[in-house]
């Protein structure tokens, strides 16, 4: 299976479940990786049989920001649920980092898998 990867989406939003973390934005790294056949587009160079991962990129800012999730696994489910409505992909891969999540470490990854 072929792979589009989209690394480190800085995105500004609120998410978590403390009081704190309800106030004010956080910034959280997201990085996606997309499944799916780019034979017909390596071939023909032609965009619509592959997907446009700047729109990718912009509907998954897009999701983020406009959110107020509690749960990191709630905004990759939205993302990753966005991904599969593309008809050309077969799987995607959500990755969410957010610095803010540990008090010890240098954060807290999530990391989701969706199939169709």
């Amino acid at each position: 299976m072929d792979k589009i990867r989209i690394e480190a989406i800085a995105v500004q939003l609120v998410i978590g479940t403390l009081e704190h973390e309800r106030v004010r934005r956080q910034q959280l790294l997201i990085d996606i990786e997309i499944g799916l056949d780019l034979k017909w587009a390596a071939e023909s160079d032609d965009l619509t049989l592959s997907v446009d991962y700047s729109e990718i990129e912009r509907r998954t800012v897009e999701i983020a920001e406009n959110s107020s999730f509690y749960l990191l696994e709630a905004l990759g489910g939205a993302i990753g649920k966005m991904l599969l409505s593309y008809d050309p992909v077969q799987y995607g891969r959500v990755s969410l980092f957010k610095a803010a999540a540990s008090a010890a470490g240098k954060g807290v990854r999530v990391e989701m898998e969706f199939n169709k």
